[in-house]
């Protein structure tokens, strides 16, 4: 069909963390993994505003 599909990640985590992001995943009604994908995205934008502008530019390893 074409859809571009973004990458997946898989993680643990132990499950009263999994059951508070549930609760506030239907509290904003959201998926679990939308609202999982929201918190990472603040993290790393924050995360990247401290890094000095070299870093930015820096590619993960493949």
């Amino acid at each position: 069909m074409g859809k571009y599909r973004r990458p997946r990640v898989n993680f643990v985590l132990d499950e009263d963390i999994r059951d508070d992001l549930a609760l506030w995943a239907v509290d904003e009604g959201r998926t679990m993994s939308n609202l999982v994908e929201r918190i990472v995205t603040a993290a790393v934008q924050e995360r990247r505003s401290k890094l000095p502008p070299s870093s930015k530019e820096d590619k993960p390893p493949k």
